[in-house]
This record gives C-alpha cells, sequence and structure tokens, in this order.
C-alpha cells in the first residue's frame, strides 16, 4: 500500500510538472482549482463552488483561450455528430455551459436524451424513471463534469464511456487515470423488455454507473 501510494504520488507530480511545463503552471494550477470547485459543488457547497469555477474558468481561458477554444470546438462537434439518436419517438437534446441535472428523488419520464455540458454534474436513477418506449439512447458529453447513474437491474444495459482524464465506475469496476474506457453489454441484452442503451464521453470526468 505505501509502495502504491508513492507511485502515484511520483506519477501525478511528474504529470503535474510535465503539463506546467507545457502550458504554463498558473493554467495547470487553475485546472486543479476547478476540480476541486466541482467536487465542492457535488457536496452541495455550490455558493463557494460556482466563484471557485468561474475564477479558475478565468484564468484558463485567459493564459489559454487557444486551447480552451479548440477543446470546446472538438466536444462541441463530436457531441453533435452522435446527439441525434436513430430512434423513432422523441427525444430530448440540450447543450448548456453549467449543467445541474439531478433526477433522483422523485418519479420522472424516461425518454432518449442527448445532453452536452461545458462543466457541471448529471445524477439519474432509472429504478424511478417510467420508460417511454422499451429501449432508450442515453447521450451525455462534455468538457468536466460528474455523472452518477442507476440503472435497475431487470434493464438490459449497454455502455460505452470514455474520459480523457479522470475515472469510471461500473459495479465492482473502477479505474482512473488518463484515456479510460470502458464498455459492457447486457449478455441477455435483447430478451430484456426495457433495454437503455448509455454513451457517455467526457474530457475530464467521474463516471459512475450502478445497478440496483
Amino acid at each position: 500500500m505505501v509502495r502504491t501510494n508513492a507511485a502515484m504520488l511520483f506519477i501525478w507530480a511528474g504529470l503535474y510538472l510535465a503539463f506546467g511545463s507545457l502550458v504554463g503552471f498558473e493554467s495547470v494550477n487553475a485546472a486543479l482549482l476547478l476540480c476541486l470547485g466541482l467536487v465542492r459543488y457535488r457536496l452541495d457547497r455550490w455558493k463557494w463552488a460556482l466563484v471557485l469555477m468561474l475564477v479558475s474558468l478565468l484564468v484558463l481561458i485567459l493564459n489559454q483561450f487557444a486551447l480552451f477554444a479548440c477543446m470546446v470546438l472538438l466536444s462541441l462537434g463530436i457531441y453533435y455528430l452522435r446527439s441525434r439518436p436513430s430512434l423513432n419517438g422523441r427525444y430530448r437534446n440540450s447543450h448548456r455551459l453549467f449543467l445541474n441535472l439531478r433526477l433522483d428523488d422523485q418519479t420522472w419520464l424516461l425518454k432518449s436524451m442527448s445532453i452536452w455540458q461545458a462543466f457541471g454534474e448529471i445524477r439519474m436513477d432509472l429504478s424511478l424513471a417510467m420508460p417511454e418506449e422499451k429501449e432508450t439512447t442515453i447521450v451525455l458529453q462534455g468538457l468536466c463534469g460528474d455523472v452518477d447513474l442507476t440503472i435497475p437491474e431487470h434493464f438490459g444495459l449497454q455502455v460505452e464511456a470514455s474520459v480523457l482524464v479522470g475515472q469510471i465506475g461500473f459495479g465492482q469496476f473502477r479505474d482512473g487515470g488518463v484515456l479510460q474506457q470502458y464498455a459492457w453489454r447486457s449478455p441477455d441484452y435483447d430478451q430484456r423488455e426495457f433495454k437503455v442503451k448509455l454513451q457517455l464521453l467526457y474530457l475530464v470526468g467521474d463516471i459512475k454507473i450502478r445497478t440496483e
């Protein structure tokens, strides 16, 4: 355990120095503060979190405007390529700079959706949802986000999740770092009455998927 912690410390220190030498330590520190703001936002300390995120975002834009604009355009381009699922029914399609979407405390209507966010948090409990169709597609993408999804065990599930930097957790599996990808499909997906396809893509993100 001690060796593992020391190794992770050396790795993160090396990444900090590497990115600092490439884009500047002010930008790296601002990015770290932005991540800290997201953590505080998740803990419902939203006033301080918003101030922290806005200040760090302003520093990033001023110091690395070209890089920031490139990331936004790249993320939006990928979003629009994948934002319209091939479905016969209705779907929700939206993009927001800041997003706090919580569907985990009361009954709600589940329908296919495509959402792009620059920063924010998404929490969905599909065990509380009433499916509009037998098969639902959920596309969630953005620059920096915290995603927490709960899927009923009787649903057929197909997952495609990717983060450039961050963590992906599904059941007992959890891994973090750089260029994380995870794909899984229920063995009897086609035989399930209700099915959900998840397509999750973030540049910086923490993705958690649970079944119950």
